[in-house]
């Protein structure tokens, strides 16, 4: 394992001289000049272009999702600056939508009306609020839930709900921290399988942080993996399965030799970080 900073892979052919995100020596130190500082992130940089699905995985606390929150917005570096299409992060923005673990829903809202809070909360016309939560919650398979409200559904559904939330806003970047570690197998292939569906359809860019290196593998067109904290670039692996045939079924393509191989070769790195 290398001690230097810099990446075991190429940067993916997607990726051009002008970069659609990009972190440029972006650190993070939590309680900086303090004697309780802790620093999360290393000096870290990161490109990529439009229409990449990039997952991000690492040990526990590496710095994942600190790497996430200053994409978001939410949390500005110690030093180093992210911009997005040339121009730099500030703060949150509806161009770049967040979903969580947890759902984080309002449960006083139905389901119509959390999934239309954005376009609500952006003053847009009702007409296009209207629209807009139609068409998403069709996209997920949700609409016929739309009078429920977040109690009356499942995780599974509770998720792609906060999914529908966080696309009606029609973000350009898609920000997904742990979306599916929650859920069990079965709804999180399922989920998997629709989140997949809506990123091949609409050719957005998401950034994704899992613990679940086949679900990373399954679901990147780039695996980046990230050191112990304080955390650091130690590969970036172009994954080819996510621009397979949408016809394609996940259990095919989790059986496969290529994909197996792809999956060990993440998870060698991550033990061999966990055994320094």
């Amino acid at each position: 394992m290398p001690d230097s900073g810099a990446p075991l892979s190429v940067t993916p052919s997607g990726v051009t001289s002008a970069p659609f995100v990009e972190f440029a020596g972006v650190a993070v130190t939590y309680g900086a000049g303090t004697p309780q500082a802790v620093a999360a992130l290393s000096p870290t940089d990161l490109a990529f272009g439009r229409g990449e699905f990039i997952c991000i995985v690492g040990p526990s606390g590496c710095g994942k999702t600190t790497l996430m929150q200053t994409l978001a917005g939410f949390l500005p570096p110690t030093t180093g600056m992210v911009s997005v299409g040339g121009q730099a992060v500030r703060g949150p923005g509806p161009e770049r939508g967040v979903v969580f673990q947890q759902a984080a829903l309002f449960p006083w809202k139905t389901v119509a009306a959390n999934a239309g809070f954005g376009p609500a909360m952006r003053g847009l016309p009702r007409a296009v609020q209207r629209e807009r939560v139609e068409y998403w919650l069709h996209s997920v398979g949700l609409w016929e839930f739309r009078d429920r409200y977040p109690y009356e559904l499942s995780g599974g559904m509770q998720q792609r709900l906060a999914i529908a939330r966080a696309l009606a806003n029609e973000p350009e970047i898609l920000l997904m921290d742990e979306p599916f570690g929650a859920l069990d197998a079965l709804t999180r292939e399922k989920m998997q399988e629709a989140l997949h569906e809506v990123w091949r359809s609409r050719g957005m860019t998401v950034l994704f942080i899992t613990h679940s290196v086949d679900e990373a593998v399954y679901l990147g067109t780039e695996i980046v993996v990230m050191s112990q904290r304080p955390g650091r670039i130690l590969a970036r692996i172009p994954a080819p399965f996510a621009r397979q045939s949408a016809d394609s079924e996940i259990r095919h393509v989790k059986a496969s030799a290529d994909f197996v191989a792809l999956r060990e070769q993440v998870l060698g790195l991550i033990w061999g970080e966990n055994a320094v």
